[in-house]
């Protein structure tokens, strides 16, 4: 379930409405009660709301009449018809009119479905609103690229870097920093100066990622080796080196402020902000020597480069000649044609014209293809002129953006897996099944027969098989963000959680993993449930113990004193469907083990010292 989530329950039966509100309050959501459709949407002008539970059939203003309204004001905001009332036709008009989702009363399990769904529905939003806004940052830091590849001075570079680390980030404290006296000193008046001493090369995060060279997120000041001694005015933070000159640095007074994502749009900004502390530079060092120059050139990882009018290299840095595999002065003389695929040298040269055309940087995104795979470049050509102010060529920076552009078609892709199976499930699926169910209840009104508790059984299978295909479906996006999680903790409360009958647990040892707490709450549910529908033979009476412990290597297990794991699945045993019993679905562990792969851990099958079942999953 996400994290801080408030739900606005919407129920013309104020009772009905309290009860719902109550059985998801249970589960950790925060929840808004309204009556009808005015106060609704009265509520929702007056806080932030993630999801709209509504009924159907309300005075006034229905169901369909409020989600029209809240649509309205939120195109994308999740939206699920928990109805008593309804039919087919209902749940078709609900669905074409942009229903997030639609969900019976009926069933002891209806409230249980509906904080599943409310979850899943999250989730999406979130992950679209995140590819957006993602989008969007990346939009506006390539705007203010071209400012910053243009500026003539280093503090021109810095403010205008600051000012999108500002606008575009959303890092309300931040700076650069640069050695003076092995001491870090802020550039320019935007740049934050803590309070007392200024820290020195061999102090903290700052001296840290200056020595090492390398990025540094620290969720907690309080808990991270890597920030002593840094005073606690600041509680997390995000630092990137500035090539050879410093450090970039933003910080929060709010622990685990800073995501990996801000962390990586930090290091592109800087990376702007390093090319143009290079192209500086490599133009005062060029009116003295090449030598200079060069040094200059290959302190940088970005690929920088010079071309003439008709496209020939003049001169590229170490990084780029690498790149290309070539000798020393190979390049020189060459164009991309000679170097590259007539497509991508094509394009490359109209962006080379495009910049001695306008007069001006231009910024643009290029492929290559280097080393067997294509690569995507963020680059910024800049015109170059002789003394007679002519156009002679251009300077160029490429910062490689591969991964970046990759992880965006992912989510995309993802986007479209989820809702290719949210419109399966939700409405060809269940929308069938609603109608089996109430033809069944219409026959049992008239008619008493045995045969008629299995059919009704049959429904709930089909229903949670449905349930099972759409939540596997999901476990296949990127977990959440990761936070050090007790595995004590969550293997207790995720017991409650189920129906463990006359069965125990044990803790044995308690460690601690960097994982999403939820998604690991996940992965021991479905474990014990798998213990307890599978562990047991059914002459019984239900008396099983379950262990949990920590691993000799980094890891930890569950395990059973049950009758272990037939030979006939064990092969196919974390396969979707695949279940040794013929009333299971087959789902509970191809969850746990998708959402263990997607934390970078494995899972495996072994024998528990009481010959039962043990789950080793290694992190």
């Amino acid at each position: 379930m996400p994290d801080n989530l408030r739900v606005l329950c919407v129920d013309d039966d104020r009772d009905t409405a309290r009860t719902t509100a109550e059985s998801l309050q249970a589960a950790g959501l925060d929840c808004l009660v309204a009556t009808n459709g005015e106060d609704a949407l009265a509520r929702l002008d007056e806080g932030h709301v993630d999801c709209v539970v509504s009924d159907y059939e309300m005075p006034g203003m229905d169901g369909l009449e409020l989600l029209e309204a809240v649509r309205e004001r939120d195109e994308g905001l999740p939206f699920i018809m928990f109805t008593g009332q309804g039919s087919e036709s209902v749940a078709s008009e609900a669905i074409s009119a942009g229903v997030t989702d639609y969900l019976r009363k009926t069933g002891t399990e209806a409230r249980q479905f509906l904080r599943r769904r409310i979850g899943n529905a999250v989730d999406q939003y979130r992950a679209e609103r995140g590819l957006a806004e993602t989008r969007g940052r990346l939009e506006g830091l390539h705007h203010h690229a071209v400012a910053i590849a243009g500026a003539h001075d280093r503090e021109t570079v810095v403010d205008q870097a600051l000012v999108a680390a500002e606008r575009i980030l959303d890092f309300d404290v931040s700076g650069v920093y640069v050695l003076e006296d092995d001491t870090f000193v802020p550039l320019t008046e935007r740049s934050y100066r803590p309070d007392g001493d200024l820290p020195t090369v061999d102090d903290g995060v700052l001296g840290h990622t200056y020595r090492e060279r390398e990025s540094v997120l620290v969720r907690n000041v309080l808990e991270d080796s890597i920030a002593e001694p840094d005073q606690p005015e600041f509680r997390s933070a995000v630092s990137v080196p500035v090539g050879r000159y410093g450090v970039f640095q933003a910080i929060s007074e709010e622990p685990h402020a800073f995501t990996e994502t801000d962390k990586e749009l930090a290091e592109l900004l800087v990376t702007h902000v390093t090319q143009a502390f290079d192209r500086l530079e490599s133009e005062a060092d060029l009116r003295r020597t090449n030598e200079q120059l060069r040094a200059i050139l290959d302190n940088t990882t970005a690929n920088i480069y010079i071309k003439d009018r008709d496209g020939r290299y003049q001169l590229i840095n170490d990084q780029f000649r690498e790149l290309l595999d070539l000798e020393p002065g190979e390049a020189v003389g060459q164009t991309d044609f000679d170097l590259q695929d007539e497509e991508y040298a094509e394009a490359v040269r109209t962006n080379d014209r495009l910049a001695v055309e306008r007069g001006e940087p231009v910024q643009t995104e290029e492929s290559g293809e280097f080393e067997g795979r294509e690569r995507i470049y963020y680059s910024v050509k800049v015109p170059l002129y002789g003394d007679d102010g002519e156009p002679v060529g251009v300077c160029g920076i490429s910062s490689d953006i591969t991964a970046l552009k990759e992880r965006e078609r992912e989510l995309e892709r993802q986007k479209e897996r989820l809702d290719e199976f949210a419109h399966l499930v939700s409405h060809d699926l269940r929308s069938p099944l609603s109608v089996a169910r109430g033809y069944l209840d219409l026959v049992r009104d008239d008619i008493d027969h045995e045969h008629l508790v299995e059919i009704a059984n049959a429904h709930e299978r089909m229903e949670s098989i449905i349930e099972g295909v759409l939540t596997l479906a999901r476990e296949g996006r990127e977990i959440g963000g990761k936070q050090p999680v007790s595995v004590e903790a969550v293997a207790r409360d995720a017991w409650a959680n189920v129906d463990s009958g006359a069965a125990t647990l044990t803790v044995e040892d308690d460690s601690t993993v960097d994982a999403d707490r939820d998604r690991l709450l996940q992965v021991f549910e479905n474990l014990y449930r798998n213990a307890l529908d599978h562990a047991l033979p059914d002459d019984t009476d239900g008396e099983l113990t379950v262990a949990v412990g920590t691993l000799a290597t980094s890891g930890f297990y569950v395990a059973d004193d049950g009758v272990g794991v037939p030979e006939s699945v064990r092969d196919g045993l974390f396969e979707a469907g695949r279940s040794s019993d013929s009333n299971g679905t087959g789902f509970g562990l191809a969850i746990v083990e998708r959402v263990v792969r997607a934390h970078g851990w494995t899972v495996d099958l072994a024998d528990s010292a009481d010959g039962g079942a043990r789950f080793e999953i290694r992190t």
